[in-house]
């Protein structure tokens, strides 16, 4: 579909959001593999902290991290808190989705809420668009994606929404 009117700023960053909608929920039936230079289990806590170059893998999946934390509660919910210089997450292309590059400080996933937050200096690319802030939420299940940039210390930084040509004259 070709758009064949001026877009306002909400059309373009709506475009721009749904055009970054990445498929982090695709390889949950996968399973989960992780190395790292060491791995400290709390059994009753259910916390596991892994630390040094550790590298998560679960089907086209792919999280680097200095370390990362897997909790589980005990109703079986787990969180995990990827951390890095910066971390990040990569999600291989499929048939549906254009592959998805992110970046941040902190990456955490939320099982029960379905929930990816990246925050400090947090950027996601996908399919030439780009979108950077200091936080950006994913919720899975609705596909919505929702950046703030910062305001703290004289250093604001604000939400930057980059789009190809391409996006727009697609209407992706």
């Amino acid at each position: 579909m070709t758009l064949r009117f001026n877009l306002s700023k909400q059309a373009i960053l709506c475009t721009a959001l749904f055009a970054l909608q990445p498929v982090w929920s695709a390889d949950t039936e996968q399973p989960i593999e992780i190395s790292a230079d060491a791995a400290i289990r709390e059994e009753p806590s259910g916390k596991t902290t892994y630390s040094g170059d550790v590298v998560l893998t679960q089907g086209g999946l792919r999280i680097n991290a200095d370390s990362l934390i897997f909790d589980i509660d005990s109703s079986g919910a787990s969180v995990i808190t990827a951390t890095g210089t910066p971390a990040t997450l990569t999600q291989q292309a499929t048939d549906k989705s254009a592959s998805v590059d992110a970046s941040a400080s902190n990456i955490e996933y939320q099982e029960s809420a379905e929930r990816i937050r990246l925050t400090g200096k947090a950027k996601i690319l996908q399919a030439g668009a780009v979108i950077e802030g200091n936080t950006i939420d994913y919720e899975v299940g609705t596909q919505r994606v929702m950046a703030a940039g910062s305001l703290e210390d004289d250093t604001s930084q604000r939400v930057k929404v980059t789009l190809p040509p391409s996006t727009l004259r697609d209407g992706q």
